[in-house]
């Protein structure tokens, strides 16, 4: 099984990113984005690490993009 590639970031107070967890998909990291903002309103990001890029971001009251 290859390793994940892409990175689930949540953005703490202070402007740093905190690693949460990896996705074997971008579908299921965006899903996953929004399990954890239900359960932790805030800032998360998902993070392609071949792009070495921020492919989506969904905060507190908006819809993943």
């Amino acid at each position: 099984m290859p390793a994940p590639q892409w990175d689930i970031l949540r953005r703490e107070r202070d402007g740093s990113f905190i690693w949460m967890e990896a996705a074997q998909d971008l579908n299921t990291a965006k899903a996953r984005l929004e399990e954890l903002i239900a359960a932790a309103p805030g800032e998360y990001f998902v993070f392609d690490q071949r792009s070495q890029e921020i492919v989506a971001k969904l905060t507190s009251g908006t819809a993943a993009t």
